[in-house]
């Protein structure tokens, strides 16, 4: 069997084509997933009067959910009424003059995803919410 420029083209073309399929399947199971938001269905309002001095004081907040995985976005759906009484207390204990400072708020945020995470962790035994957002955040 004769070597040509044409059976040696082919040779490599052939292998190179069963070397670049494998690493493009895997370039494709590493891209990262879509993010699916979940928003509660109602803000939370809080009444701040006991921890401001008396003055009547209101927080109002919108809440959403950011993961990459359509089952715990279900699982939140699930457990939503015990999401929202926990979202509720946690707002609720805070201290009105900390939540105005955006470092306040962002400790609040960090201290929301926490408490999601726990809860479907208990109950679900997943917790890969990826993160909360305050899709609305008004202070009186």
């Amino acid at each position: 069997m004769r070597l040509t420029t044409t059976n040696v083209l082919l040779f490599v073309f052939i292998t190179l084509s069963f070397i670049a399929v494998p690493l493009s399947a895997a370039d494709e199971e590493e891209a990262p997933l879509q993010a699916i938001y979940f928003e509660f269905p109602e803000a939370f309002t809080i009444n701040f009067l006991s921890q401001s001095k008396k003055k009547v004081r209101y927080l109002q907040i919108k809440v959403s959910l950011m993961a990459r995985n359509s089952e715990i976005i279900s699982s939140a759906e699930l457990n939503l009424p015990m999401l929202e009484d926990a979202l509720r207390t946690l707002f609720s204990n805070q201290s009105f003059e900390e939540i105005t400072s955006v470092k306040g708020r962002k400790a609040l945020q960090a201290n929301a995803l926490s408490t999601i995470k726990v809860i479907l962790k208990e109950e679900t035994g997943q917790d890969n919410v990826d993160a909360v957002y305050f899709t609305s955040f008004i202070l009186q």
